[in-house]
């Protein structure tokens, strides 16, 4: 009896039905027009029979059928798009194991008027123009309006507001999180404000699909491609991270890994937008192999190749000041554009180098307006403050901070104008938030890592910021009375709750190999004098993490009604196609 039991377990098991996943996947949300790639796998196949895949109703024809395994079958069908209106997806396939069925559920929405509506309704937005502080939750936010600035002695009140949160003509909280996981990257999240849809951490623009091929994945259309194609907009890309990386990658490329750098780049120029301006910071995947810093693996050299594509190429503040080309390609470092402190109050060689003449974010975003404006069909700017958040995983909170403030100012050119230019939409927003807060006032007079300098409460008082500014009009950052600033989401590591000249890692690594490798406190900073803190991470974690707080979401202009109250992520798409009547079902 138990080896006919064993028997027909085995024989259940082998004989068991195929798993089957749907990209896009059941509750998709499409801009009716927008262009996508339909896949359906099977996995664990045994014997396959037959499949059936009919969408409304109807035989979906022309699909592709690739075994990727021996134990898989998968069907492909690429470019293509829904009229508006709810559509069902059916699939039924059998195999040695049985019949499997799927349905899924898409909905696509009309942005733009149609019939006797466009007649007497035009879109009230021309132009876009968007900020994302990358990492800049609502606490860093504060901390950023804190210092700017800060309470008044004498009554405890405000002395200010940011440029992004004065004259508003709207306002919302976002929420982020990955079709994977509650918790998010930029990549994924990035993605989601450019296509609308929910996407994988580290990807971009795309559904992840079984094969190892992280270029052939399953795509959702950008926006800014949309814009492109169905209207004739000019797309421009600024970033003050490295250009490849994945806020800005997400409003130009397609792929499976955030890290396919090179393959990045050559999408900027071959792929399906190929922004009018890309104003970025490293240089080292748009130069030959051959250079010193190339992360290349052939001889492509887009800073030349680009100016036979029609670019003007600019790498310094006064070449691009004196910028004149319709098309604009900018690379102002070999990496990331360093910090605004580093580059105006520290101005360290160690961190500046060779590179003495980068943009300010205003400087980027002002003469990417003046370029894309000379398109008569208007144009959608992405404004990244990637620095933001790169600062906030080391821990390094007073750079983040003074980078927000960067952007504030590029933001408050963008809003005067919009005065002029009414049919502009201006958001101001981020991609993710940190665990940063500040939590108390610090006495810098009695040196770093003293715990009884920082007061909370009543003995918090207040920072003296602004006592001294820098050639901008920014606060200086070293002051006698700061913030005591923390972060929820850690490693070990040591606290001096002031920020440094040079900026170091808050670990090293320990020097070991296999399951005893970790990283603990950086001894540089340990020696400053300073208070180690126990963190919460794994010991294989060097630096602080993402968190799933809101952010905030700050609009000016025209077609401002289409954002407010609670939020997720992949609203803001639909609300900046319905502002700019975007109808993807047309070509230009």
């Amino acid at each position: 009896m138990r080896k006919t039991l064993l028997l027909l377990a085995l024989l259940s098991a082998s004989a068991s039905a195929a798993k089957l996943q749907v990209y896009p996947y059941d509750g998709a949300n499409f801009i009716a027009g927008q262009r996508f790639d339909l896949r359906v796998e099977a996995e664990d196949v045994t014997s396959f029979k037959d499949a059936v895949i009919t969408l409304d109703g109807q035989p979906v024809t022309g699909l592709v059928k690739t075994t990727t395994k021996p134990t898989s079958v998968e069907w492909t069908l690429r470019n293509q798009s829904l009229a508006a209106g709810e559509h069902v997806l059916n699939v039924k396939f059998s195999d040695a194991g049985g019949e499997v069925t799927r349905s899924v559920h898409w909905t696509a929405q009309a942005s733009a008027p149609s019939g006797l509506a466009a007649l007497f309704q035009k879109p009230k937005a021309k132009n876009v123009i968007l900020f994302i502080a990358d990492g800049m939750g609502w606490n860093t936010l504060n901390a950023a309006k804190m210092v700017a600035y800060p309470y008044n002695p004498a009554n405890g009140m405000p002395t200010g507001k940011l440029a992004m949160e004065t004259g508003l003509s709207s306002m919302a909280t976002i929420t982020t999180s990955s079709y994977d996981s509650a918790l998010a990257d930029s990549a994924n999240t990035a993605s989601s404000i450019a296509t609308g849809q929910k996407i994988q951490v580290n990807a971009l623009n795309v559904y992840g699909d079984n094969t190892p091929d992280t270029l052939d994945n399953p795509r959702a259309e950008t926006i800014t491609a949309m814009l492109k194609r169905s209207m004739g907009k000019s797309v421009g890309i600024v970033s003050s991270a490295f250009g490849v990386d994945a806020t800005p990658a997400a409003f130009a490329a397609y792929t499976r890994r955030r890290g396919d750098y090179q393959a990045i780049a050559d999408q900027y120029f071959k792929g399906d937008v190929k922004p009018d301006v890309l104003l970025i910071g490293g240089s080292r995947d748009f130069i030959p192999s051959t250079a010193p810093g190339s992360r290349r693996k052939d001889n492509t050299d887009w800073i030349s190749e680009s100016q036979k594509m029609g670019y003007q190429f600019v790498s310094t503040r006064t070449e691009l000041n004196a910028a004149t080309g319709n098309k604009l390609f900018g690379l102002f470092n070999i990496d990331n554009i360093p910090s605004y402190l580093d580059r105006v109050q520290f101005k360290g060689a160690e961190t500046i180098g060779d590179f003495k003449d980068m943009p300010y974010l205003w400087d980027s975003t002002q003469k990417a307006v003046q370029t894309l404006e000379k398109n008569p069909n208007g144009f959608f700017l992405m404004v990244e403050a990637g620095m933001v958040d790169k600062y906030e995983h080391p821990l390094d909170w007073n750079r983040a901070v003074w980078d927000v403030l960067e952007l504030d100012k590029a933001v408050a050119w963008a809003k005067d104008y919009a005065k002029s230019h009414p049919d502009t939409l201006i958001l101001v927003t981020a991609d993710h938030a940190h665990s940063m807060s500040v939590y108390g006032g610090y006495d810098a007079t009695k040196g770093p890592g003293k715990r009884e300098a920082v007061g909370v409460y009543e003995k918090a008082g207040f920072p003296t910021y602004g006592d001294k500014r820098d050639a901008n009009g920014f606060p200086l950052s070293e002051t006698a009375r700061t913030y005591a600033v923390g972060f929820a989401a850690t490693p070990d590591y040591c606290e001096t709750y002031l920020g440094r000249r040079v900026f170091l890692d808050p670990t090293v690594s320990n020097g070991k190999t296999g399951a005893e490798a970790a990283y603990v406190p950086n001894p540089k900073i340990c020696d400053e004098g300073a208070v180690q803190r126990t963190g919460n991470l794994d010991p294989g974690s060097s630096q602080g993490v993402h968190t799933a707080d809101p952010l905030p979401l700050f609009v000016f202009g025209a077609g401002a009604e289409n954002f407010s109250g609670v939020m997720d992520q992949t609203e803001i798409f639909f609300g900046m196609a319905r502002a700019l009547g975007l109808d993807a079902t047309k070509n230009k």
